[in-house]
């Protein structure tokens, strides 16, 4: 039988007519109309002004196009498939098959069994429904391989939760506040590093999420706290020596969870854990080569206090003089060091009180100079932003944790920035260029919620000048242990006093109305007493009942929990 043919277009059947359109059709027709569409529809591009701005433009809007070409693309198949769905059951998954037709129903249950898990869920969920592990293709989820854990659809949802709901909550513009939020930036840079760290931030972060659906618990929490158990206690068992900064970060994790949400015996139990090992690796001189790390837990000690018997706003305990003494020390009695924390802090307070009393503006020519160094003389002034941050006012928070941190925060950074004046002095170009930097990095942030004490001393533990910075961190870490363990009415004579030293007072009358309530023999007196004083008679949350419950572990196997924990 003779066979037709058309010009060279191949085989044409029988019953359509020689020379049609169809047949003279080529395959080029159609991706030619679509370039014509889609020169005609971008040619606004040419009109640009410069030749940088047409080809950046140009670049956007090929990106988008193939963008939604492969998103449209994506849907079809999704259609497709839920339309076939009646048929036959399609895995999600193609797999090469050498089997004859009559096995194809044997073929496809072997092809489900050996789906992954993670694609049986988006198959069980259901096809029509594009959801985000579904946009994103086959593959990782995790396209740059950047987490130390599987990308699951729950990390997902609780590195999206901790990184971008979290701060959305403290911030007044949700747009500013996801760009780059300080603190979360630094803290999230810091946990992807490792598992375990990784690990304990979801386990916060499935802890907050369950809070705000009104739940106590949920599974994301106990799967996250257990991975995070089982990781820092394996680190534990195979560590030879000192262990490894994860690991201090990790126990941490776990330890502030259980305060918030948890046990706080447990809690106790897992700081008494951290403090050991930190001092085994020599203190928060140890950490210097991890800038991140050494910021959280300097922060975290500080910040996050329980109160005493006498309703002083802090827990009294011997460690934060301990691994913030310099190195070298002679002195190793956790006594003896309180004792000579208190000397340096009495030597503190006369030293800037001198040095306020000479830089007293009473001649013209020290009103030059006053006004000479602009930063300095308005940065504390009424009204500004960190006058604001270093004031004493009503949080609203519920919690009495809450408050007792920010009360902590607010008094670390006074101390801090008036070891700073008593280091480089009030009027110097040092402590000028000091307080550039800072107010350059509190302008540049994203971060735009009304400054506060929390966010102030995170960013002045992060060592932007680093003249001196550790030995000045380490230092205010042992002068706020020592006014821990004063009254309320000392603490706030303190904070008062330490207000105006950063202010300037305008007279000697405005000196002397903010010094007249500290009382520096009342104060030793306090000091001395609470340091004659065991831990636990101060410690209204520790009863004589409870100081044999600890003898134990938490669990079968764990390493973290000491057997007799220190006071937290």
């Amino acid at each position: 039988m003779a066979t037709l043919t058309t010009g060279g277009q191949g085989p044409a059947t029988p019953g359509e007519p020689r020379g049609s359109l169809a047949m003279k059709k080529s395959k080029h027709d159609a991706p030619q109309n679509d370039s014509a569409k889609f020169q005609r529809q971008f040619q606004f591009i040419e009109g640009l002004n410069s030749k940088a701005q047409r080809r950046k433009t140009r670049s956007w809007v090929t990106t988008q196009h193939y963008r939604r070409k492969r998103f449209e693309a994506r849907n079809a198949w999704l259609a497709t498939d839920q339309e076939n769905e009646g048929e036959f059951s399609k895995p999600l998954i193609a797999f090469p098959s050498t089997s004859k037709p009559e096995n194809e129903g044997r073929r496809h249950a072997a092809d489900r069994d050996a789906i992954s898990p993670d694609h049986a869920v988006q198959r069980d969920a259901g096809r029509g429904q594009s959801c985000f592990l579904q946009r994103l293709g086959g593959g990782r989820a995790d396209p740059f391989n950047s987490y130390p854990v599987p990308a699951t659809r729950d990390v997902h949802e609780l590195v999206d939760h901790y990184y971008f709901v979290i701060p959305s909550l403290v911030h007044r513009h949700w747009a500013r506040a996801v760009r780059r939020p300080r603190a979360c930036w630094d803290l999230f840079n810091l946990y992807r590093n490792h598992e375990i760290p990784f690990l304990g931030m979801l386990h916060h972060a499935a802890h907050h999420l369950a809070g705000m659906r009104g739940n106590v618990m949920s599974l994301q929490t106990f799967e996250f706290k257990q991975r995070a158990l089982a990781a820092v206690n394996q680190s534990l068992q195979r560590r030879q020596g000192p262990c490894d900064d994860w690991t201090l970060i990790g126990v941490g994790l776990l330890a502030n969870a259980e305060r918030i949400w948890g046990d706080r015996e447990i809690a106790r139990m897992h700081w008494g854990a951290l403090k050991r090992l930190l001092l085994d690796r020599g203190g928060f001189q140890a950490l210097q080569s991890n800038p991140t790390l050494h910021t959280k837990l300097v922060w975290s000690f500080i910040a996050l206090s329980w109160p005493t018997a006498d309703g002083n706003p802090a827990y009294v305990d011997d460690f934060v003089e301990s691994s913030a003494v310099l190195p070298h020390s002679p002195s190793t009695n956790p006594d003896s060091t309180f004792r000579n924390s208190c000397i340096e802090f009495t030597q503190f307070i006369n030293a800037r009180r001198s040095q306020i009393l000479k830089n007293l503006p009473s001649t013209p020519a020290q009103h030059r100079q006053l006004t000479a160094h602009r930063s300095r003389a308005t940065m504390f002034h009424e009204g500004s932003e960190l006058a604001n941050a270093l004031k004493s006012i009503e949080t609203g928070y519920e919690s009495p944790d809450k408050r007792r941190a920010v009360d902590n925060c607010r008094l670390a950074c006074l101390i801090h920035l008036n070891l700073v004046m008593a280091e480089h002095g009030d009027l110097s170009q040092a402590t000028e260029e000091y307080l550039q930097a800072l107010q350059r990095i509190l302008d540049e942030a994203d971060d735009d919620s009304s400054l506060s004490a929390e966010h102030l001393l995170w960013t002045l533990l992060t060592p932007f000048r680093s003249q001196g910075h550790y030995e000045r961190i380490w230092k205010m870490s042992r002068l706020v242990g020592v006014v821990k363990r004063t009254s309320a009415q000392t603490w706030m004579a303190i904070e008062n006093a330490l207000r105006v030293f950063l202010r300037l007072p305008g007279s000697i009358y405005d000196f002397e109305s903010a010094l007249s309530v500290w009382d520096r023999g009342e104060c030793l007196d306090q000091l001395i007493a609470v340091g004659n004083v065991d831990a636990r008679v101060l410690d209204s949350q520790m009863d004589e009942n409870l100081l044999g419950q600890h003898d134990t572990a938490c669990s079968d196997g764990c390493r973290i929990c000491p057997l007799k924990p220190t006071t937290f």
